[in-house]
This record gives structure tokens, C-alpha cells and sequence, in this order.
């Protein structure tokens, strides 16, 4: 009896201490796994569930497809991969508040591969030939990544191209990364041209242009920054290597602001047409409106350019007209390829129109043949770098057989088929010769299984 209860006792612990172990598993956050983009649709899908976790498995080239920026508060993997050529035009459905130098309030548009991040995660991504050319009448901030960025980070990216905002209502300013906002940006490579011109001199506004971000209380560490910076503005200027303005937004004391450990290489071109001149421009920050923050360690080569002419928009073409001769330089096993636009007057210089890595191989070997039911498949190795590559080859297509046209001599008329609804006379006809056929087999089949058991019996 005692063994008998201390058995019992020894399983109702056993039960009891293993509650709560599938309590807690039944707890733990499951694991997320990204989603793969292959395609501009892939891409194109996030909108529809912008709180995912995505990475990119290939690079894309985004020439001649149409972007609308995505309000994006997931995370988004760019696995090493590239964008290319992605073109912007407008900005993103979502608007946020933002504040000027003078702690205004407005509501503003944004225009980004992402126009709005809000927590979000965007790393190991290469932006190569962004470019944009934004014509607005409201507020707003455009950046190559993102518009703006609330809390969010975005690291180890790469941002190359021109972006350009026209514009004239009151706050308006570009950003190599981010238009504006919070959040950090680490150990990214930026190399861009930005461009933002006040459309309107009769308006008094601020114009914000960074190389990193426009304008907000972003942290920004370990980064390499070449910017080749135009401005024309009727208002106030802000413009830095690495940001317009660090403005802490009254609302939000809890953020610091770290800059430090990067490098700036460049210029700033801009022109402030104004009686109360103020023309910020430094190689780090433009204007600092903010207390909690550090700015250290952070080298430069770079030059302010101001000028005093107001009768001409400032752009990095020199020519009034220019015109350009093209080479194009063909892609390789790891290097991309473009077209270099030289223009003949004044021997400006810029790339445009890139093409996706490409290997050389003359000799390939088909290792399932297409048919046309379903492609086919060759592979070959590189003449130059010997990686092994695969070629999906066509289906094959149906040949039609050729036919002589029909002449009026072998023309008959035909007459319309009619489905039958039951059996036809005909039909009933071969019916009977089956029948009387299947009834002779059966009975010498039957007569013959007869003689052989008569045979069996007498043997017997």
C-alpha cells in the first residue's frame, strides 16, 4: 500500500512541475521569419503589410517602374543586395508634425523609398543611383531611405545618387538618408547630390539639407559622407555635411543625439536672398537648437560656397544649355554598370542609368532541354571570375503545320453536325452481330469445360 502511494505521489509531482515549463513555452514570442523579395512586386508588396520582417535575396533594377514610398514600421534586411535606379517623384500617403527653427508646428509630406519609418529596422541595404525630382507646394522633407524616421535605425546601408526638391511653403529641405526625424543612421557610405530650390521668392521660409539627414535629433556614428550640395533659397538657409539643423523637438527630451566618428568630404553651393541673413553652413551641423547632444570626433574636407547672385538657380550643370557625351562603361562579375554623361561646355560629369552585375560566359551546356511544356535550363562558368552560372532557357514554341489554302474547286458545302440524343438505328444494327458473336464463344467455351469434366470422370 505504501508503494503504491509514493508511486502515485512521485507522478502527480512529475505532472504538476511540468505545467508550468509548457506555460512558459507556450509564452516565448514565436519567431518571425522574413519574407523574401525576389521581384519589384515582392518590393511592391510590403505596403500591404508594413509591420513584417522582409530581406532582399537579389539585387533590383528599378528602371522604368514607378514608386510610390511605403509608411514602413517593420524590418527590412537588404542582405547585401542592391536597388538600383529606384525614381521619386512623389511623396507617401502618411504625413507627420514636424517643427522649424522657430518650434513651429507643420504637417508635412515625405518621399523616400520609405516615406515614414516609425520603429522600424532598415539594414545591409544598397540605394545605388537614387534618384528624385519632387515639385511640391506644402511642407516637406524627402531623404534617400526615408522622409522621416521616427526611432527608428538604419545601419551598414549604402545611399548613392542626386535628389532634388522644388519647393516654397514655409519648410521644405532634402537629406541624403532621411528628410527628418529621430533615430540613428551607423556605419553607412553616403555619396549624393542634392539640390533644393525655394520656387517662390515672394515667400519667407526655412530650407534645411544635410548629407545625412535635413533636419531633426538623429544620432549618426561611423559613417563616410561625400556630398556635392546646391541651394537657392529666398528665406533662411540650414544646410551641413551631415545635417541642416540638430533641433530637439520640445516633446521629446528623452533623446540624445550622438555624432561623432564620421567623415565629410565635399561642398555646399548655396545663395540666401535675404535682408535678416543668416546662411548657416558648416561642414558637420548647419545650426544646433538643442541640449542634449555630443558632436565629436568627427573629421571633414570640406568647402562652403556662397554666392551672391539670386537671378539663377543654383545646379551642379554650369552650362545654361549643356550638352553631354555619353560612355557607357559595361558591367562586370562585381561591379555594376552605368552610363557617364560629360557635358561638353563645362565638363561637368555624372553617372546615370546602371546595369546589374553581369558574368562573361561564351560556352554553355544545356543540362535539361527546354520542350514546350515547361524552360529549360544551361549552365556555364565565367571566362573571367569562373563562377558557375545558370541560363533558364525558353519553352519551345508550337510550330504550326502548313496547310494549301483550299480552292473554290475542292470547296463543298457541309452540313451542320447534329449531336445525336440516343442510340441511332445504325448504331443498334452493329450491336446485334456483337451479341450473337459474344453468345458462340460462351457456349463453346461452356461445352468444352463440359467434355473435359466428362473426360476427368472417366478417368476417375
Amino acid at each position: 500500500m505504501k508503494k503504491w502511494l509514493l508511486r502515485l505521489s512521485l507522478c502527480l509531482l512529475l505532472i504538476f512541475s511540468a505545467v508550468p515549463r509548457a506555460m512558459a513555452v507556450e509564452t516565448e514570442a514565436p519567431v518571425q521569419t522574413p519574407v523574401e523579395i525576389n521581384t519589384a512586386e515582392d518590393l511592391y508588396a510590403i505596403a500591404e503589410d508594413p509591420a513584417g520582417s522582409y530581406i532582399l535575396m537579389t539585387d533590383l533594377d528599378m528602371t522604368g517602374i514607378p514608386w510610390t514610398p511605403i509608411d514602413f514600421s517593420g524590418s527590412f534586411d537588404g542582405n547585401g543586395h542592391a536597388i538600383l535606379n529606384l525614381f521619386l517623384s512623389e511623396t507617401g500617403k502618411e504625413t507627420a508634425v514636424v517643427i522649424d527653427g522657430n518650434v513651429k508646428e507643420y504637417e508635412a509630406h515625405f518621399a523616400g523609398l520609405f516615406g515614414t519609418l516609425r520603429n522600424a529596422e532598415v539594414k545591409n541595404l544598397k540605394l545605388i543611383n537614387v534618384r528624385a525630382l519632387v515639385d511640391t507646394d506644402v511642407p516637406c522633407l524627402i531623404g534617400g531611405i526615408a522622409g522621416y524616421s521616427e526611432v527608428s535605425t538604419i545601419s551598414d546601408c549604402t545611399v548613392t545618387g542626386c535628389l532634388e526638391l522644388r519647393a516654397h511653403d514655409r519648410m521644405f529641405g532634402v537629406g541624403g538618408v532621411v528628410g527628418y526625424g529621430t533615430g540613428t543612421v551607423q556605419n553607412c557610405d553616403i555619396d549624393v547630390t542634392l539640390i533644393c530650390t525655394d520656387t517662390d521668392a515672394n515667400t519667407l521660409d526655412e530650407q534645411f539639407l544635410g548629407g545625412v539627414f535635413a533636419t531633426g535629433f538623429m544620432s549618426v556614428r561611423d559613417c563616410q559622407i561625400t556630398i556635392d550640395g546646391y541651394c537657392s533659397e529666398f528665406g533662411y538657409v540650414h544646410n551641413g555635411g551631415i545635417t541642416g539643423m540638430l533641433r530637439q523637438h520640445p516633446g521629446q527630451n528623452k533623446f540624445g543625439s550622438t555624432i561623432r566618428d564620421n567623415f565629410i568630404s565635399g561642398k555646399i553651393t548655396f545663395f540666401e536672398c535675404n535682408k535678416n541673413r543668416r546662411a548657416y553652413c558648416r561642414p558637420e551641423v548647419g545650426e544646433i537648437l538643442a541640449n542634449w547632444y555630443t558632436v565629436t570626433h568627427n573629421k571633414h574636407d570640406f568647402v562652403k560656397d556662397e554666392r551672391k547672385e539670386y537671378d539663377v538657380e543654383l545646379r551642379p550643370e554650369m552650362c545654361e544649355k549643356p550638352e553631354y557625351t555619353m560612355t557607357i562603361v559595361e558591367p562586370g562579375c562585381d561591379t555594376y554598370g552605368y552610363t557617364l554623361y560629360c557635358c561638353n561646355g563645362c565638363g561637368y560629369e555624372y553617372t546615370d542609368h546602371y546595369t546589374l552585375f553581369q558574368h562573361t560566359v561564351r560556352e554553355w551546356m544545356e543540362q535539361e532541354p527546354a520542350t514546350m511544356e515547361k524552360a529549360g535550363l544551361s549552365t556555364g562558368s565565367c571566362d573571367l571570375c569562373g563562377a558557375v552560372c545558370q541560363r533558364v532557357e525558353p519553352m519551345l514554341e508550337a510550330v504550326p503545320m502548313e496547310t494549301e489554302a483550299p480552292t473554290e474547286e475542292t470547296l463543298e458545302p457541309t452540313q451542320p453536325e447534329v449531336e445525336p440524343e440516343g442510340q441511332t438505328i445504325p448504331g443498334l444494327i452493329w450491336m446485334i452481330p456483337a451479341a450473337v458473336l459474344a453468345a458462340l464463344c460462351a457456349l463453346l467455351l461452356f461445352g468444352r469445360k463440359k467434355h473435359v469434366g466428362a473426360f476427368l470422370q472417366d478417368k476417375k
